[in-house]
């Protein structure tokens, strides 16, 4: 399985001339955890995230950003998107074509998808009116 079959294609993205305080409003407004950075170009230049923003109020998202973030191609395996997040100890992963954010596939994404893959069929409970046990019916001969 490929990033592009798992990925979000709805990205929310900051500038980074945005203040910090304008870029926490944006993470607080979408429930998300970090963004990508993306110039006037739409090229990603970084990412940030609420622990970035939390150390320097007052800055802009440029000078707090992590420049040079991890990112990967639409046809990134699954797995080893999973390997660059652990190795790198990031919860999301900026997915680009020619530079520009196409995509992101986060650290819960990958957890669903496990979950769906590996998710037995459960089977309905016997109805109580479908029989009894062999055991009972012994006991009633």
């Amino acid at each position: 399985m490929e990033a592009r079959e798992i990925m979000n294609r709805d990205v929310i993205t900051v500038a980074p001339e945005m203040t910090v305080e304008e870029a926490t409003n944006v993470l607080l407004r979408y429930r998300i955890h970090g963004a990508p950075v993306v110039g006037v170009d739409g090229q990603l230049i970084g990412m940030v995230s609420f622990v970035d923003l939390a150390k320097r109020t007052g800055d802009t998202v440029g000078q707090v950003m992590v420049s040079d973030p991890v990112c990967a191609d639409e046809d990134t395996p699954v797995e080893e998107l999973a390997a660059m997040m652990l190795e790198e100890v990031v919860r999301r992963v900026p997915i680009t074509s020619g530079g520009r954010v196409v995509g992101i596939v986060s650290a819960s994404d990958i957890v669903q998808l496990f979950l769906n893959l590996h998710e037995q069929p459960r089977q309905a409970p016997e109805p109580a009116s479908a029989g009894r046990r062999e055991s009972a019916r012994r006991r009633e001969r």
